[in-house]
């Protein structure tokens, strides 16, 4: 099938959705944050066990994601023996058309590891951070939270077709 576009509807011969818009979008623009500034949806410690989500925006697969506050997101309650890793993400569902931050919890374990980000046609993540919540844990700190926003395979930065050619 042979496909064009985009233009004007003449009677209703041209009909367009947002799936069409973001394969356009997500050719030109590449997955990960906007680095604006280098607090762009920055993970860091709150009050107890929780995290705060700067203000900040994104890209995944053709859609757009902008927080303009910050954003708390309790963890789940630590475990009595073991470690864990959660991780902090952007989550694009196609299924509830939305793009929002979350928490995937992660299993405790003596050497815990993060959960494995999910990267189906309905379910898109990007990794933000990795947030290491001690065993019998209250609260976290600055050192519980790796950021990985930079890593590429997790998340990475916005990049631009335009940009790309001339970089």
């Amino acid at each position: 099938m042979e496909k064009s576009g985009f233009f004007n509807s003449s009677d209703g011969d041209r009909v367009y959705d947002a799936i069409d818009f973001s394969a356009y979008f997500g050719s030109l623009v590449s997955n990960g944050v906007f680095y604006m500034a280098a607090t762009n949806l920055q993970v860091s410690p709150s009050i107890g066990l929780a995290v705060n989500v700067a203000a900040g925006s994104a890209w995944i697969n053709g859609y757009r994601y902008e927080n303009t506050d910050a954003l708390n997101r309790p963890l789940s309650t630590a475990n009595g023996s073991n470690p864990r890793i959660d991780r902090i993400v952007v989550r694009l569902s196609q299924i509830s058309r939305s793009i929002q931050i979350a928490v995937v919890d992660g299993t405790p374990a003596a050497t815990p590891v993060a959960p494995t980000l999910t990267r189906t046609s309905d379910i898109y993540e990007l990794g933000i951070a990795d947030v290491l919540v001690p065993t019998a844990a209250t609260s976290i700190v600055s050192n519980n939270i790796m950021d990985t926003r930079m890593n590429t395979s997790l998340c990475g930065l916005v990049n631009s077709l335009v940009s790309a050619v001339y970089e």
